[in-house]
């Protein structure tokens, strides 16, 4: 090529990788729909398979437990769980006896119906697990037809995957030695494979439409996955000033894998909680080795969406129960389900013309109690075996605070009865993510004991701005007067009261914003794991005063663009080396 070409898609697993494009693509078996005289020969067949299949996936996840740890390897646990779904099991069973029909093509079409619900959705999260979903298939199908698939950790070193899409144990295969990066045309921050890739800290770019069909053999690849940048045939200037990040890049992550037992204090001696989100519980190890204390925000809407039946109260006990005793002595806060039109098409509910203001999360829950009942019974119950919280999303005014509280009180009652055992002192808070809660947060402060302000969704429903949207999207600002001036009046109102202010949203991350929210007296930041290093790096650097100082000047500010330009000033002088990530649009 004789320029450069650069392509963008999503940052899934950040750092910087530099090397020749592999091209991968996975030998699937091919499926031709075959008639058998028997049938039970044919179940046996599939059950064997079955069972070599989660033979090899055990393998797997003791592979990545001796490389990464037993908590890192709980996905393939998860993997091996789906193995065993007796739906799917007893209708690939069904369609062999019934149709004569042989073991792969019945298993493939089972499969097949499940992955097409799960794409038809207009959930993100959702849509992220039909890799998963597929990997097993792809195993079992290839069991049953005895072919030898070929393997991605005998690849060239210095290699750039470069494939349409990559199970998680795709990536688990990767030697982290090898592998500079790797490049998708589908995926997403939260599929599994990023998960992976992050933990593996593989550099990796996904959701490139179109890549495979760049002429890309000999080509030499740089991937972004900080930015979501990668970069074909780069030009010698461009080259050197990535070897050059790179260089500085690695250097700073060892840096701030120093500061992972760090207290974040600040230099006045402010102490302050930084906490993580998570949206599975496979996440944890990457809680603990970011230095996160504790869980600010785990989001359960998955137990919903991954499964063809609503969660029981069982299931999701067992689930919060382990997630309590892994982050034990620091606490977990579980936020009750947060469903939508958005996310709750199936399950004999309608989607909605307009989700995000419509039937969604405490609206549903109150009005569909039998599914709220089971969820804080089981998160109450789980509160025994380590500090849990409940998080309530979207509220909006006092009654859904009250009518949540009698709930609570009657499943006390009810577990007081049976002698089962729960947390007395568990803490009920609720997430300020609506107009209306910030304005009437003095109100809502008496009932509960904690705020967490959901600064994506409190910037979205001030400004009016859908964030997805491209043709509003560059109105969305969390630094817009009116949303500080809400995040403000939300932790002013809590400390009146004596309870303590967390927010947990992208804002958290920001380095701007750092600063500005310690001024303002936040208690507690919580996000993304991999956030979590710089952050406290920033902490250890800062003034109290001089962040109330700055704060108070950002305040005053009559346009996001003149608060960002009022931090980024301040935050530059200490951190210079954050200019890149602190410039201003």
């Amino acid at each position: 090529m004789a320029n450069e070409t650069r392509l963008y898609g999503i940052p899934a697993s950040p750092g910087f990788g530099i090397g020749q494009a592999f091209i991968y693509r996975k030998n699937l078996p091919v499926i031709k729909r075959q008639v058998v005289d028997n049938a039970n020969k044919e179940i046996a067949r599939f059950h064997n398979a079955l069972n070599n299949a989660r033979l090899e996936i055990a393998e797997l996840r003791d592979m990545i437990a001796g490389r990464l740890g037993r908590d890192e390897a709980e996905l393939w646990t998860a993997q091996l769980m789906m193995l065993e779904d007796v739906t799917v099991i007893e209708a690939t069973a069904d369609r062999i006896r019934e149709k004569k029909q042989d073991a792969a093509s019945a298993f493939q079409e089972t499969i097949s119906q499940v992955a097409e619900t799960i794409e038809s959705s207009s959930n993100q999260y959702l849509k992220e697990r039909v890799a998963d979903i597929r990997d097993i298939s792809w195993r079992v199908i290839k069991h049953i037809q005895s072919v030898d698939p070929s393997v991605l950790h005998k690849l060239p070193r210095n290699s750039v995957v470069v494939s349409h899409d990559l199970s998680a144990a795709d990536t688990a295969l990767m030697s982290a030695r090898n592998i500079s990066g790797f490049i998708t045309e589908v995926g997403g921050k939260t599929s599994h494979t990023a998960i992976v890739a992050r933990s593996l800290e593989i550099p990796a770019v996904v959701g490139i439409k179109g890549v495979l069909q760049q002429p890309l053999p000999g080509t030499t690849i740089i991937v972004d996955g900080t930015r979501g940048v990668v970069i074909l045939d780069p030009l010698p200037q461009t080259l050197e000033s990535y070897q050059q990040e790179l260089k500085e890049y690695q250097k700073h992550i060892s840096d701030l894998k120093g500061l992972r037992k760090s207290k974040p204090v600040t230099l006045d001696g402010r102490r302050i909680e930084l906490s993580a989100n998570i949206e599975l519980p496979e996440e944890i190890p990457s809680v603990k080795s970011h230095g996160a204390k504790g869980i600010g925000l785990f989001r359960t809407e998955y137990l919903f969406l991954t499964s063809s039946q609503l969660p029981g109260e069982e299931e999701q006990f067992n689930i919060y129960k382990k997630v309590a005793e892994k982050i034990a002595p620091d606490p977990v806060i579980i936020r009750t389900f947060d469903l939508g039109g958005d996310k709750i098409n199936g399950h004999g509910f309608s989607p909605e013309a307009n989700p995000f203001l419509g039937w969604r999360a405490i609206r549903f829950c109150l009005d569909r109690p039998e599914i709220f009942r089971a969820q804080l019974r089981a998160i109450l119950r789980a509160s025994a075996f380590g500090p849990v919280k409940i998080m309530l999303p979207m509220i909006c005014c006092l009654e859904e605070i009250t009518q949540t509280k009698a709930l609570l009180d009657s499943i006390r009652r009810e577990l007081d009865e049976k002698q089962i055992a729960y947390d007395r002192n568990c803490q009920l808070g609720v997430m300020i993510e609506t107009p209306a809660a910030a304005l009437t947060s003095d109100i809502l402060a008496r009932e509960v004991d904690f705020f967490s302000i959901g600064s994506n969704d409190l910037t979205q429903y001030t400004l009016a701005v859908d964030r997805v949207n491209e043709k509003v999207a560059k109105l969305y600002d969390p630094f817009n007067p009116a949303v500080l001036k809400l995040i403000k009046q939300t932790i002013d109102s809590g400390h009146r009261s004596g309870i303590w202010v967390g927010l947990c949203g992208e804002m958290c991350a920001d380095p701007l914003a750092v600063p500005l929210l310690l001024g303002l007296g936040l208690d507690e930041f919580s996000m993304n794991a991999v956030s979590v290093p710089e952050v406290k790096r920033m902490i250890l650097k800062l003034r109290m005063e001089d962040c109330r100082n700055i704060a108070a000047e950002a305040m005053e500010a009559k346009s996001a663009l003149e608060a960002r330009t009022i931090l980024s000033k301040f935050v530059l002088n200490i951190f210079p080396d954050l200019a890149l990530i602190c410039a201003l649009e």
